[in-house]
């Protein structure tokens, strides 16, 4: 029985990683964005965004800039994301990498819980039973602040497609974690001859100039 306690307790260790004392606590940005700003004169050319609205994730990243095949464990090149900080200011990332980087420990050594950089130790290692377990004073890192894909974020685009004669083409496409979902996605004509505003989705755009390779126009309007 106290065998099976034992593997019990170890197990939601590895779980939740408390064991470790590393805190938790990070928290992504979140941020609602327009572009371009209304009734500024503005250029696209083909296959460029007309107007670009959505949402951006915002966390902070650690980046190794260099792979480290140490003896304990071997770091992949690549971004972390941020898992907490300490009251002292001490930064934790996780050991999975966003972008293809690893984080592996070699025979008989505990399994990686976080990485943390250090100006005095490196880049170090924590396990869920020891805190900088591990460090490399060769790291080279960097942290950043840095918007990427995410399930929460959102995007919708109107892109220019050229013209023939007084005829322009646009698209609609919305982006659901950078990936584009057919539903919404739509290709739209308008006769120039006709008039200069176009409205899409509550969006409203007077069209100065254009040809077959770029548009000039002003947002009066952005979407509903």
């Amino acid at each position: 029985m106290k065998k099976i306690l034992c593997l019990a307790f170890i197990f939601s260790s590895v779980l939740t990683g408390c064991s470790s004392g590393i805190p938790i606590n990070a928290h992504s940005s979140t941020e609602e964005f327009t572009l371009p700003p209304l009734n500024t004169v503005t250029q696209s050319y083909i296959g460029e965004e007309m107007i670009d609205e959505g949402i951006k994730v915002t966390d902070n990243y650690l980046i190794v800039k260099r792979t480290i095949d140490g003896v304990a464990y071997d770091i992949g090149k690549g971004d972390y994301k941020h898992l907490g900080t300490e009251k002292d200011g001490t930064m934790y990332f996780s050991h999975f990498s966003t972008n293809g980087g690893y984080v592996v420990q070699g025979p008989f050594i505990d399994p990686p819980f976080a990485l943390s950089p250090s100006e005095k130790k490196g880049l170090c290692v924590s396990t869920i039973f020891v805190i900088n377990a591990t460090c490399y004073e060769e790291a080279e890192t960097e942290v950043v602040n840095k918007s990427i894909e995410s399930a929460s974020a959102f995007q919708r685009t109107l892109i220019y497609n050229g013209s023939v004669g007084k005829k322009i083409n646009i698209s609609y496409r919305e982006f659901s974690a950078g990936n584009a979902r057919q539903a919404f996605t739509n290709n739209v004509e308008y006769d120039m001859s006709k008039s200069n505003i176009i409205n899409y989705k509550g969006a409203e755009i007077e069209v100065i100039n254009f040809d077959n390779s770029s548009i000039t126009y002003k947002v009066n309007k952005y979407f509903r």
